[in-house]
């Protein structure tokens, strides 16, 4: 071992962890696709005030055991995080798609990676400043990121349900504006 360190250092080379992935790499391959059962979760939220419940249930909006009640054509799942700027971004379009489309059968729920407490307060920030009512889940130790995202967060990400929990939309880590993509999709998702 000794001698190890000792050829190592005398050569310059360092082990400093496992390789990381350059800026625009190719992103890993989404774990869901489109015609998957969705992984169904359920959460304590960051705005209870706001979305006007404490927590959400994704399997009592779709699937077989929705509520009748509660039953949505279609859940749109937003993966976002403090330090992601076009998540940031793309808060105000996703309240205007849940003013426009909730009343036609739309819930949105995004789920909240920040795994540091001390940045909670910036998300009832972003809350208040455009106005979210849609729930917005905590996701501290990323349980629900990894069934749907992976081991490696690609953000932004959003994910479309059908009313039988089926994925009927993946995008992971898009560079295109989502103001571009997803309104027809959601229109789509709820015919």
């Amino acid at each position: 071992m000794t001698m190890m360190l000792v050829f190592l250092m005398a050569t310059g080379q360092r082990f400093l962890g496992p390789p990381v992935k350059a800026p625009g790499a190719e992103a890993d391959k989404p774990v869901l696709n489109p015609g998957d059962d969705a992984p169904l979760f359920a959460g304590v939220l960051h705005d209870p005030a706001e979305a006007g419940m404490q927590r959400v249930d994704v399997a009592s909006l779709v699937g077989a055991d929705a509520d009748a009640d509660q039953r949505k054509k279609a859940v749109l799942i937003s993966f976002f995080a403090t330090w992601c700027k076009p998540c940031k971004k793309e808060m105000p379009l996703l309240e205007q798609l849940y003013e426009d489309y909730q009343s036609k059968g739309l819930q949105i729920i995004s789920v909240a990676i920040d795994k540091d407490e001390a940045t909670w307060p910036e998300i009832g920030e972003l809350v208040k400043k455009n106005h979210i009512t849609y729930p917005i889940v905590k996701d501290r130790y990323n349980l629900i990121a990894r069934q749907y995202l992976g081991d490696k967060a690609a953000l932004p990400s959003v994910f479309i349900l059908d009313k039988d929990g089926k994925v009927v939309l993946v995008k992971q880590g898009y560079t295109d504006d989502a103001a571009e993509f997803l309104k027809a999709e959601v229109e789509k998702a709820l015919q």
